[in-house]
């Protein structure tokens, strides 16, 4: 009989032994801070800044049980978490060195874009499921002088860059709140692929910074998690904390964009630098190189775009992200 009882204990701990490794190799973190840099100084044959010009930002990602009943959406959901985060954003019009030193300006007309600052801070959530994710974010902010866009360019031009101080940014669009909400959804065609996959899907931008739609589809090439849960996507807080990422993500999305606060000014106002003209679809490209292992990930992505103002003009810049993940 104790034979028989030893024999049995025996076998649930050999068969519970192997699920509580498991539990524990998929083990996550509670919380991520990220910092992010964006800057066209990054992009190849840069001669000068051009469009968007440079961001700065932070993001606080985290799990929480109960946060204003949002755990509640969505029953057949795998994880949840949420983010906080703020970025100031930079735009200036191109061959903005000639703008710069022209003496007089007359009008709108004579720059392709205006100067822009933009200040914001957001909320998001993100729902992850078995072989996709939903994301959802609140932004709020201002456009304008006050989001000290200008000075910040200006103290870096001088003190780390040594590049020429632009005075065109007293020609920048004036001071007006913005408000978006912006969501994104993207799906896994073949998840159990190991070193490559495809994806697809689409971003869609409502307020007054943004008005238009995003398609979008690329692949990934490496070692990679899912993309509910890999850094990749802006999930790594998801990532186990025994794990190791390093994979070549390509992307491609046309944007179909009704209204560009940034380009035309105040959406409800005619302020006086807004441009009129933009075009109303363009295409956008990245490229990045994305390692994670354990606690911390770092990534820097190229991006380059055309059509944003007409059918022969492109933009390039990179961005560098460095994430470090924390109980």
């Amino acid at each position: 009989m104790k034979t028989k009882i030893t024999f049995y204990l025996l076998s649930i701990f050999l068969y519970v032994l192997p699920f509580h490794k498991s539990l524990a190799q998929e083990e996550t973190f509670k919380s991520e801070l990220k910092l992010i840099i964006d800057n066209d100084i990054f992009a190849v044959f840069r001669d000068s800044d051009r469009y968007y010009s440079y961001g700065m930002g932070i993001e606080y990602a985290f799990k929480t049980e109960k946060l204003l009943g949002l755990q509640h959406l969505f029953k057949n959901k795998q994880d949840v978490f949420y983010t906080f985060g703020a970025k100031l954003e930079g735009y200036t019009p191109s061959q903005v060195r000639t703008f710069a030193a022209t003496p007089e300006i007359e009008d709108r007309d004579d720059f392709d874009r205006p100067f822009a600052g933009v200040l914001y801070g957001k909320f998001g959530i993100t729902y992850t499921f078995q072989r996709s994710f939903l994301k959802s974010e609140i932004l709020a902010g201002l456009i304008g002088p006050s989001s000290q866009a200008g000075e910040i360019q200006t103290w870096f031009h001088e003190n780390i860059t040594g590049d020429p101080v632009y005075d065109g940014w007293q020609f920048q669009l004036e001071d007006q709140f913005i408000f978006n909400i912006n969501s994104t959804f993207i799906y896994d065609f073949n998840p159990n692929y190991k070193w490559f996959h495809t994806y697809m899907g689409a971003t869609a931008n409502l307020g007054t910074l943004y008005i238009r739609a995003t398609p979008q589809a690329g692949f990934r090439i490496g070692k990679y998690n899912s993309v509910a849960t890999s850094s990749g996507f802006h999930n790594s807080i998801l990532l186990p904390k025994k794990h190791s990422e390093f994979f070549f993500k390509f992307n491609i999305e046309t944007r179909l964009v009704a209204y560009n606060a940034t380009i035309q000014g105040n959406l409800f106002d005619d302020k006086a630098y807004g441009v009129d003209d933009l075009n109303n679809i363009s295409w956008h490209l990245s490229s990045g190189l994305y390692y994670s292992i354990n606690r911390f990930s770092i990534n820097f992505i190229y991006l380059w775009s055309t059509g944003v103002l007409n059918n022969i003009e492109n933009h390039g810049y990179g961005t560098f992200n460095v994430a470090y993940r924390f109980d």
